[in-house]
């Protein structure tokens, strides 16, 4: 047998509707919260290894340089080519995504992109450290792997990004088999 000690007060279910909603807008924001990364995140995640890359690549081009007198133009060509692939793809990741931005060079402010035409320094920050390139061939191999990963996460992507990762890919291909062929 049940006795209930005190009366069911208006007082009381208004409280416990209180207390519902309360619980209800609680939920509702904790989910909220926890909806993943959005398409634009996702894609302008996928092109931060594109523009690390490139910075690694110019960097190696730039060092190998003064020790290869005979490919210091076409070394030149290389690391302006990757500075400016690099330039672009920061551009896009920024107009993605400012927070992923960050982690390309966590130094450099998410607006840097800019319009400007110069191509960035090479990165310390979150740029791998880049191994020693020792001879042209060493970093033949190095842009053929940038190339490949450019041309996979071109077939992945959609759009701009898509369009960008294409380009960035038979750029660096026919530097390649042009400039350090």
């Amino acid at each position: 047998m049940c006795r209930v000690t005190s009366p069911l007060t208006r007082r009381t279910v208004l409280r416990g509707g209180l207390a519902v909603t309360a619980g209800t807008v609680a939920l509702s924001a904790i989910s909220a919260c926890d909806r993943g990364p959005t398409a634009d995140q996702i894609t302008a995640a996928a092109l931060v290894p594109l523009v690390q890359a490139a910075l690694a690549d110019q960097a190696a081009a730039q060092s190998l340089a003064p020790r290869t007198p005979e490919y210091t133009n076409a070394l030149g060509v290389v690391a302006s080519q990757r500075g400016e692939h690099a330039r672009a793809l920061r551009e896009e990741i920024i107009r993605l995504d400012q927070e992923t931005a960050t982690r390309i060079d966590p130094a450099a402010p998410a607006g840097s992109g800019g319009s400007s035409t110069a191509a960035p320094a090479p990165s310390t920050g979150s740029v791998t450290s880049v191994p020693d390139v020792t001879s042209v061939a060493d970093l033949r191999g190095r842009l053929s792997r940038s190339a490949r990963t450019a041309g996979d996460a071109a077939g992945t992507l959609g759009g701009y990004a898509a369009g960008l990762a294409g380009a960035v890919s038979a750029s660096v291909t026919s530097m390649v088999e042009v400039q350090l062929g």
